[in-house]
């Protein structure tokens, strides 16, 4: 039998125009809206936490299954795009969802069959892309980065 575990956030107007305060697990940080939402456009928005949710998991994955597998990483960085219609948030009668992703994992100690073997392992076990590639096509693409001197 499988056991879940249930992650909980919570999000409340501070009194600011399209500004938040978003808590999880104790911690808090501020969210704003877009411009066009009539927020102030200071802080990260709903879709930067998104697209944030996945360059991290896939940067933690990479540095935990290259550690699990004795697999040299120097270091690990990882882009995420996300394209999509900003006239559906303001209620233009266009599909308002994010239409697909691209992820670039940037990898550098490893040979090229061991970033794919991250590359897997991050596809596999991120629960952030399981859920994700489940609603829209997400691209993963490795580059290694080699050092120069």
């Amino acid at each position: 039998m499988t056991s879940l575990v249930t992650a909980v956030t919570h999000s409340q107007l501070i009194g600011i125009s399209g500004r938040a305060i978003a808590s999880a697990r104790g911690h808090h940080f501020v969210v704003d809206s877009p411009l066009t939402l009539g927020g102030p456009n200071e802080e990260i928005n709903p879709i930067d936490i998104l697209l944030s949710a996945l360059s991290t998991c896939a940067t933690f994955l990479c540095e935990s299954a290259a550690s699990e597998a004795n697999i040299p990483l120097n270091s690990v960085s990882v882009d995420v795009a996300g394209d999509f219609d900003p006239r559906g948030i303001c209620g233009e009668p266009v599909e308002s969802g994010i239409q697909a992703l691209r992820v670039r994992l940037g990898l550098s100690g490893p040979t090229e069959e061991q970033a794919q073997f991250l590359a897997d392992a991050f596809r596999q076990r991120c629960p952030v892309y399981g859920t994700l590639s489940k609603a829209v096509p997400i691209n993963v693409e490795v580059i290694l980065q080699h050092k120069t001197i």
